[in-house]
């Protein structure tokens, strides 16, 4: 079909005939992801009315679902497992009817404004400290202070927007920046608190005597400005709660399991904000991603 015949069968979106519009519904199904653009296109232009706007938006949402799907299903499958990719999925699935552009827009700044303080031969701590100047001095993130979870603390584009969020969503954009730039750092699910961890490639997965994950040099708490954890602060941190120095409570973890905790965070708070559709389409979406992810990638960082 063409794209002339494609918006020609939008349009008939507005028509008030249920027959005729279930007869288009079914051929826009049938189409699928290519009617999606169109869609989107169509809503932001204007003298529609009521009926189509909320035709097209429930359509998109429908066959959106489908697409964010099928890319989280070949995200878990690539060999990369790009968070920013996730990020942006995700940012579309709350969201089928909005372009994702200028979240790659903002992301792909940042990135390429680190990349030009960066050079081949700095040390691990001077390249985390770049990140850092760059990342929370230039670009002004920070961390939310106090109070109840609120899914604007953890939603990708509110974070973008406002510069704040929780430890979760400013490391899940931390760890983003550091992938694509090719640096070795590590998500960490550390209990109660996400951090990083700088890597050593060389060691990576092997332990150390007392038990703890080996290669990594040393951690970065994104919710404190980028700060730099020494490895026995990690240990005396799980000490006090009673907890093993153990590769899943200190070790770097697979980015699948970043993009979990962080759709599990969002379910929590938009079940806390009684925003109960959107806490029930999160847990659907982390079932989903659940499903497409093996053990041996949950279990531990490539």
């Amino acid at each position: 079909m063409s794209v002339t015949e494609l918006n020609a069968l939008i349009s008939l979106l507005e028509d008030p005939d249920e027959g005729i519009y279930n007869t288009v519904r079914k051929e826009l199904e049938r189409i699928g992801e290519a009617a999606l653009p169109p869609l989107r296109t169509a809503i932001t232009e204007e003298g529609h009315g009521e009926i189509f706007l909320s035709r097209a938006k429930e359509l998109l949402d429908y066959l959106g679902t489908d697409e964010v799907r099928d890319g989280f299903a070949h995200w878990v499958d690539s060999d990369d497992h790009h968070v920013g990719r996730a990020l942006l999925l995700l940012d579309r699935y709350l969201d089928p009817a909005r372009s994702h552009a200028d979240l790659e827009e903002t992301m792909g700044r940042i990135r390429q404004d680190i990349w030009l303080e960066l050079n081949d031969d700095m040390t691990a701590l001077e390249q985390v400290k770049v990140i850092n100047r760059i990342f929370f001095e230039h670009h002004g993130f920070a961390g939310t202070r106090g109070g109840a979870a609120k899914p604007a603390h953890a939603l990708p584009r509110e974070v973008l927007e406002q510069r704040k969020g929780n430890s979760l969503a400013l490391g899940a954009l931390y760890l983003a920046m550091a992938q694509e730039l090719g640096l070795p750092i590590h998500g960490v699910n550390l209990p109660n608190h996400f951090i990083l961890a700088y890597c050593d490639g060389g060691h990576l997965g092997e332990f150390s005597e007392d038990g703890s994950p080996g290669g990594v040099l040393f951690y970065i708490n994104p919710f404190n400005k980028g700060g730099i954890i020494h490895p026995d602060e990690v240990n005396a941190f799980l000490g006090h709660l009673d907890l093993p120095v153990d590769q899943r409570n200190c070790g770097p973890c697979h980015p699948v399991d970043v993009v979990r905790r962080l759709i599990g965070n969002l379910a929590y708070a938009f079940e806390r904000q009684e925003e109960l559709e959107q806490a029930e389409r999160m847990r659907e979406l982390l079932f989903f991603v659940e499903g497409c992810s093996s053990p041996q990638r949950a279990e531990r960082a490539e």
